[in-house]
This record gives C-alpha cells, structure tokens and sequence, in this order.
C-alpha cells in the first residue's frame, strides 16, 4: 500500500512539473465552471505543489529550473537556471500590441484586484486601452484577428476566459500572473513611451524636442 502511494505521489509530481514548465507558474486560485458561469476555487495542482515543494524543486533542479514562491504566497513561478533554456516565440504585430496591452492592464489593476493573482477584464476594456487611449491601432482590428491573438495567449496560460467566446465584445477573461515573466518590462515601456509620445504629439500638433521632459518635473 505504500509502495503505491509512494508511486502515485511520485506520477503526480511529474505531472505538476510538466505544468509549471509548460505556463512557468502555477496560481492558487483557478477559474472553474460552475452552472455556466466561471468562478475561483482553490487549485489542487497548486497545494499539491505546497505539499510536496521538497520534492517538486528536486525534480525541476534536474532539468535546469528553479521553484520560487511569490512574496504573497498565491502562485509559485518556474524559472530556468539558464537563460539559454529559455523558448522565445516571435510574435507579429497583432499579436504583440495585444500583449502589450494586456501587460499594461495587468499592471494598472493588479494591486486593486485583491490578494489573489488574477487580473479580471473584458475585450472592450483592451480594445479601448489599445485604440482610444494609446491609439496603437489607425482602427479596431477584425475579430478573426482578435480571435487569432487570444487564443494563442489561452493556450499559453496567459489569460483565461471567464465568460463569452474571443469573437465578442463583451467576453470576460482573467488576465494570469504569467504574463509578468512573458512580457520583457523594458520593451513594455518602451511601447508605452512610443505611443504615450504619439498621443503628446496629437494633441500639441507638433512632436517636441523636450516632450516628456515635463513629467520628471
């Protein structure tokens, strides 16, 4: 009987180090369906991992990654040793104005969404964050491109939706602790500096040598 404990224990290990190899980070609340609405509940992938850490940061030394736990203690983050190990994927413009704009949600709200590690928002909060505020796109991008971009984030664990499909305005998605270690802080902030400079130059109607010069001021 303990030989198969032992081994069970040992099967579900390999199991939550695919995981968090595979989305980096494992939360401690997830989103779950419930008489058709989605609603958070305690991960048991992730005390599972609380469990077991001993054992879980073992397993994930011998491939090259390291098992942190964030300050607050509601998600852990699997980081490679060497950033070689690192796996980059290009992404095209669509795609990377879409995560710039769900990295910069994830900023604005994360301190006033409470202790948990999710950033709720819906498709017409990023679609006026990226067209109206930063003007990143001349126009709203078609919704087989919406589409396109969001699902490939889902896939990744960088968002998960709530309510509603990609193809709707009014689709509800939680935007995942993920999203901090997929996209680069200096290149975020040199996206917000490009378009925030663009927006200045709107409305003076010429760009300025100093511009920006006055909010170190």
């Amino acid at each position: 009987m303990r030989r198969f404990y032992q081994m069970e224990t040992e099967k579900k290990v390999r199991t939550v180090c695919a995981m968090l190899i595979a989305h980096r980070y494992l939360c401690k609340m997830k989103w779950v369906s419930q008489e058709g609405e989605r609603t958070k509940d305690i991960a048991p992938e992730f005390m599972f991992c609380k469990d077991h850490e001993d054992e879980v940061r073992e397993r994930l030394g011998f491939v090259g990654y390291d098992l942190d736990l964030d300050p607050q203690g509601n998600f852990y983050i699997c980081a490679p040793q060497d950033d070689v190990a690192v796996r980059y994927e290009r992404l095209d413009r669509t795609e990377t104005l879409f995560l710039f704009g769900l990295a910069v949600t994830y900023e604005n709200k994360r301190f006033e969404m409470g202790r948990f590690a999710t950033v709720d928002s819906d498709m017409n909060e990023l679609l006026s964050l990226l067209c109206v505020t930063y003007r990143a796109f001349e126009k709203e991008p078609p919704i087989s491109e919406v589409r396109r971009s969001m699902s490939r984030f889902e896939r990744a664990g960088i968002v998960a939706r709530k309510r509603g499909r990609w193809s709707d305005l009014d689709v509800e998605f939680a935007i995942q602790p993920a999203i901090a270690h997929v996209a680069d802080r200096a290149t975020i902030d040199a996206y917000e500096k490009r378009y925030a400079a663009a927006l200045d130059a709107m409305g003076d109607g010429v760009m300025d040598d100093d511009a920006g010069d006055d909010d170190d001021e």
